[in-house]
């Protein structure tokens, strides 16, 4: 099996980091990965904030996050989401947020093929590394404008994605796939 393929078949979610900056080279080439993926009309309308883990904005949103997720819970719900002692990137030492053009209809789409190579080159280099949707309604809700000036995002860009990525401090293996189940052939 090539290379590639390795990478694609070892990388799993890492939910646990290391308490152990990533160098410049490393952030680098994680977000050239993300620069260099594809885009639809060659737009490149997507926009990397890098920010140290540490970075207070980071606790503002997984604030906002847990708010958010407990305002429409039940009792015993929102009980679990205040007590969890997790944040949103799980203590990892880089956070990279994607923003895009919020005018182009596949910048979400163009978001997901970047965070996905920043995936990958970053397995390759042994890092551990979490893509971040759960933090989209925080992003994109009342406090919208705030987190926009404060991530510098371009003038009309919205939040697209997120990126979590350290040196792991856990292990996981790699989801199981059903190729017969998940798969149709048509020929």
């Amino acid at each position: 099996m090539n290379e590639v393929l390795k990478t694609i078949a070892a990388r799993s979610s890492i939910r646990a980091y290391k308490d152990e900056k990533l160098t410049d080279e490393e952030i680098r080439a994680v977000v050239t990965a993300g620069l260099q993926a594809p885009t639809a009309r060659n737009e490149r309308e997507i926009h990397f904030t890098v920010l140290d883990g540490a970075d207070p904005i980071l606790k503002e949103i997984d604030t906002e996050r847990k708010l958010i997720m407990a305002a429409g819970a039940d009792e015993e719900t929102r009980a679990k989401i205040e007590s969890n002692p997790n944040n949103f990137y799980y203590g990892a030492p880089t956070v990279i947020i994607l923003s895009a053009d919020k005018d182009f209809f596949w910048n979400k789409l163009d978001a997901g093929i970047a965070v996905e190579n920043m995936s990958l080159a970053a397995q390759s280099l042994g890092l551990g590394n979490l893509i971040i949707g759960i933090i989209d309604k925080a992003m994109n809700g009342e406090k919208r404008e705030y987190f926009a000036e404060k991530l510098d995002f371009p003038e009309n860009y919205e939040f697209a994605i997120a990126f979590a990525v350290g040196y792991p401090d856990t292990t996981k293996e790699p989801h199981e796939i059903d190729f017969d189940k998940d798969v149709t052939i048509i020929k």
